[in-house]
């Protein structure tokens, strides 16, 4: 999980499945030498009565079983799961653990991270990033490369929360009512269920202090990528950032995104990557989205 060289006085970083990490996917198109201080904590995929940890090979058949129909759905990992992880860190030699993860809103994963935390044989500070996805994945980032510099888990964790609040996500859906059948997002009024009902849209939404907020609905998917690449740079409003492009079978659109994001001024890295299976499964295929966040040293 953690090699020694890596992490040996350092502060490693944790963090679970639903962080879209650069580097990490086949899709990405940059790597990032600081994730050798990243472990991942798979969430748990649930469909047809089968169960996997997200990322595995086994979970090739929890994917096979929603492509059949079965619904898609995901459970924290247990707090041994998390232990497994602290503990690795000790191993290697990490003097202490900052746990970065997806909102307590959305999930029981900081639940489990904490019960865990206080049982590591090193100390441990987790950290509700409030956000997920790309924006959680440049979070961590964050964190690792703070890490990187012998900073201490205080101060890696107050950086990274900070940097956390000045990430922007913003992601359209293919399939208008996948949120809704997770309980993420509040159902529309019976008026504007029957006004979907006779023209079909698609939800423009943004995660914001750790909730899933809608911003409008459009026509297309295609008027979704220039409605993102218009948020996107408002959202950067001239200042140096980087952005994260995100899609669940959408690379297509995505690429056309990257282009469309070509011309931010100021424009650092820029990612594209493919969402992993537990974003999947409550974003559904087609998704795509952005973060637009502030560039790193």
């Amino acid at each position: 999980m953690f090699e020694e060289r890596s992490v040996r006085g350092l502060v490693a970083v944790v963090t679970d499945s639903t962080a879209s990490l650069p580097g990490v996917s086949a899709a990405a198109e940059l790597a990032e030498p600081c994730l050798s201080l990243v472990a991942i904590v798979p969430l748990r995929l649930l469909a047809g009565g089968l169960v996997a940890d997200d990322g595995t090979a086994e979970a090739a058949a929890v994917e096979d079983a929603a492509a059949r129909g079965a619904r898609l759905t995901t459970a924290r990992p247990p707090p041994g799961r998390f232990a497994a992880a602290y503990q690795a860190a000790a191993d290697a030699g990490a003097r202490a653990v900052v746990s970065v993860h997806l909102p307590e809103t959305m999930s029981g994963t900081i639940v489990s991270a904490e019960l865990a935390a206080a049982m590591s044989p090193v100390p441990v500070r987790v950290v509700d990033a409030r956000t997920i996805g790309t924006g959680l994945g440049v979070t961590v980032l964050e964190a690792a490369r703070l890490a990187g510099t012998g900073l201490g888990h205080d101060e890696i964790a107050a950086g990274a929360t900070r940097y956390a609040q000045r990430v922007g996500s913003f992601f359209a859906l293919a399939d208008p009512d996948v949120l809704l059948a997770g309980g993420r997002v509040p159902a529309a009024p019976p008026e504007q269920a029957l006004a979907r009902s006779r023209l079909v849209s698609r939800p423009i939404l943004r995660v914001r202090c750790g909730r899933i907020e809608q911003v409008e609905r459009v026509r297309t998917m295609a008027a979704a990528v220039d409605r993102l690449a218009e948020l996107a740079a408002g959202y950067a409003n001239g200042e140096a950032v980087d952005v994260a492009i995100e899609h669940t079978a959408a690379a297509g659109r995505a690429a056309d995104l990257g282009d469309r994001l070509a011309g931010i001024p100021r424009l650092g890295r820029r990612y594209l990557i493919a969402s992993g299976t537990a974003i999947l499964a409550h974003a559904g295929r087609g998704m795509l989205g952005v973060t637009v966040a502030p560039a790193r040293g």
